[in-house]
């Protein structure tokens, strides 16, 4: 690399690139910068030149290595700090939240009273599952500004949606979206808090509005579609998406949502399959397990019973968690939705994972080693300590949220990864109740691959790899509840969508509840708009109804050979789980 003295020697042909990068004059400023660059590979600016000629260009892996070099570059800080900005700013827009975290708080660690540095962490947080830390920068980016940003409110706005606050986003939507504003992303925020609210008409209002001013913008026709979906009108999304072979993926699933819908059950299929495959191969989103099974393998081998009952546990809490296992699509949303209209109960959905005290262990035994094998330090001086720090770690988290009000006695928790941390929730809440909703597997394939939703791995790309994660989380269930004593209950889908007035009851009787619960009313709500914290899927809430139950024989009726590829994988756990039986 060329010292300072010969870097400082060619600063005048690299500011003569940027001249002519300036001046649209790519070419001329591509070459210029490639000879400096051969003379001296760290020459920043240079670099810039090219990272935003690769950009400009589409060339991704090109612009990513450039940018990675730029934020490698020793210099001043400001120096630093631009190279960390405009880096995660370039990672945010491909989507890669999470790889934009780190030169995120590198660019914040640098200029900490920079208002756009501060907005950008709060976006990473936000989109990466952080949403109460994501908050407090984007109203410490406000703060810095020293005025009411529409941006920054409106991107606040969505982070409080995130966390199921949702009047408290409309009131800001209110505020900067007007019928004059051309903050596309914001409308299209509002209207799905407005959505979520019980307001569909507004909502869909919004959006109308919106798509009539900007008829291009694939965007606002997607949330349109999605709005018809969920009320039930695949007619018009079919109308609304057009021709299936001008459809990007996304399009294409909801396309198959819709024939869903209708009951045109192949034509559904070949839908969802095509754009599950262009997904796969032009956006590389192949299921990868490697990561998933040594996971499951370095937990299954801490988390046994002789190891785990020298551990200590943490005390007695102010409330009982009730903690909600299922595969993705299960019904435990449904659940959820039930008991948050008991009362005494409120609804933490993912809120507050038990994933993230996991990242805290390490950090509470000063990072002496990996988790889950640093529980080990629980058993040693002041790591006795270590479970009710978590426990109260948890309960402010939850505290913030509002969750843990006046009569609240039991708050649900359904983090999609609770699967995972049953181990450690043994030690945090040791009487906890834990309740299972199983639903049969083909189901799942079924509701899961047409969903937009991504799951641990890529798991969501196709039915194979959907019955290998499946697999995968019913034997870490099925290793805790060997190894472990949980207060464990298997609820099925099937049972709470058929009768579940008698399901509930015996959810109640099951976690504790002393007192009659009017258990007819509470189902005559579930339909009614929710009040205070929001979990999203409480947006699509509906009366209970029997329509999904075993809908997979209708498929079968009509595609006898479609789960033909999963069959092996399968087949233990629908026997396991007594699906056999049941069937009608």
């Amino acid at each position: 690399m060329a010292e300072a003295d010969s870097l400082a020697l060619l600063e005048p042909q690299g500011n003569d690139a940027i001249r002519l990068f300036n001046e649209k004059k790519y070419g001329e400023a591509e070459a210029l910068s490639l000879k400096l660059l051969d003379l001296a590979p760290n020459l920043r600016v240079a670099l810039r030149v090219m990272f935003e000629i690769r950009k400009a260009q589409q060339r991704h892996s090109a612009a990513e290595a450039l940018g990675a070099r730029l934020v490698a570059l020793p210099g001043p800080v400001h120096a630093l700090a631009t190279a960390n900005t405009q880096y995660a700013q370039y990672l945010i827009g491909r989507g890669r939240h999470e790889d934009a975290l780190a030169p995120a708080a590198k660019a914040l660690k640098a200029g900490p009273k920079d208002a756009a540095a501060q907005h950008m962490m709060g976006v990473v947080l936000t989109e990466t599952g952080n949403a109460a830390a994501g908050e407090y920068h984007y109203r410490r980016a406000i703060r810095l500004l020293g005025k009411e940003d529409a941006l920054a409110l409106s991107n606040l706005a969505w982070n409080l949606r995130q966390q199921g606050r949702l009047d408290e986003a409309a009131e800001l939507y209110a505020k900067v979206i007007t019928p004059e504003s051309d903050n596309r992303r914001g409308i299209g925020g509002y209207a799905q808090v407005e959505f979520a609210r019980g307001n569909r008409e507004k909502g869909i209002a919004l959006l109308d509005a919106a798509i009539a001013r900007w008829p291009d913008d694939r965007t606002l026709r997607m949330l349109r579609i999605m709005g018809d979906l969920a009320m039930k009108q695949p007619q018009a999304a079919l109308d609304r998406l057009g021709p299936p072979e001008a459809l990007v993926p996304l399009e294409m699933l909801s396309l198959g949502q819709a024939m869903m819908q209708l009951g045109r059950r192949q034509e559904a299929v070949t839908a969802v399959a095509t754009a599950r495959h262009i997904q796969r191969e032009r956006n590389k989103l192949a299921y990868a397990p490697e990561p998933l099974e040594a996971r499951a393998a370095a937990y299954k081998a801490y988390f046994t019973a002789d190891r785990v009952q020298p551990l200590p546990r943490a005390g007695a809490g102010a409330f009982t968690p009730v903690f909600l296992l299922g595969f993705p699509r299960s019904g435990s949303g449904l659940l959820e939705q039930l008991l948050a209209l008991v009362p005494g109960f409120a609804a933490g959905d993912e809120a507050a994972p038990v994933a993230a005290l996991a990242d805290e262990v390490t950090r509470l035994a000063g990072g002496n080693a990996a988790y889950p094998a640093v529980l080990d330090d629980f058993l040693v001086g002041n790591g006795i300590e270590s479970p009710d720090r978590l426990r109260m770690l948890y309960e402010s988290r939850l505290a913030r949220l509002g969750l843990l009000r006046p009569g609240t006695s039991f708050v649900t928790g359904r983090a999609a990864g609770n699967f995972w941390h049953l181990g450690l929730i043994k030690l945090l809440y040791p009487e906890a109740p834990v309740i299972h909703v199983l639903r049969h597997p083909y189901d799942l394939m079924l509701s899961n691959f047409a969903k937009d939703r991504r799951l641990e791995g890529n798991a969501q790309g196709s039915v194979p790899s959907l019955a290998k994660y499946f697999s995968l989380q019913a034997e870490m269930i099925a290793h805790y509840r060997g190894q472990l004593t949980l207060r464990y209950l298997p609820v099925r889908y099937e049972a709470l969508a058929q009768n579940p007035q008698a399901v509930l009851r015996q959810v109640l009787e099951f976690i504790g509840v002393d007192k009659p619960v009017p258990v007819e009313a509470v189902l005559r709500a579930n339909a009614a708009p929710a009040q205070g914290f929001v979990p999203g899927h409480f947006a699509l809430r509906e009366p209970v109804h029997e329509r999904a139950a075993f809908r997979h024989e209708t498929y079968l009726a009509e595609m006898p050979h479609l789960f033909d590829d999963v069959r092996e994988e399968l087949a233990p756990w629908i026997s396991a789980m007594g699906y056999e039986e049941a069937a009608p």
